[in-house]
């Protein structure tokens, strides 16, 4: 298990997936600040909706860029990585909860750990049982 993640293609599809994930998030919190501070919407309804609206570039990014070569047929590799993505949903929704609902940390800070959190693992979903790269 370790020789599939630590080798030159793990750590290129790691270091791909981080950019398109910064990307992505960066669009997250720009739409989160827009709901949260430009129309008052709920911190939690508006995490879930940036997430999902993030989520669906990133797979485009994903998709074409680092895991480029998949057989995993369109449709299907966005299925299997909505699954993935709305299981990160739960983790970042729960850790978003404690971390600033529960324990008062900003709700931009709070938002940052609880993404590194779930990004993890939804990189190893994607990259072996969706995509099949690793």
């Amino acid at each position: 298990m370790r020789s599939r993640f630590f080798n030159r293609h793990g750590s290129v599809l790691f270091v791909r997936n981080a950019a398109a994930s910064t990307l992505s998030f960066l669009f997250d919190l720009l739409l989160i600040w827009i709901m949260i501070e430009q129309t008052g919407l709920d911190m939690t309804i508006a995490v879930a909706i940036g997430f999902i609206l993030a989520n669906a570039v990133h797979y485009l990014l994903a998709r074409s860029w680092v895991f480029r070569g998949t057989a995993r047929g369109f449709a299907a590799g966005y299925l299997y990585f909505l699954a993935n993505a709305l299981l990160g949903l739960v983790i970042i929704l729960a850790a978003f909860a404690l971390l600033a609902e529960g324990l008062g940390v900003p709700y931009m800070l709070a938002r940052v750990i609880a993404s590194l959190c779930a990004g993890t693992v939804v990189f190893v979903l994607n990259a072996t049982m969706n995509f099949r790269r690793l």
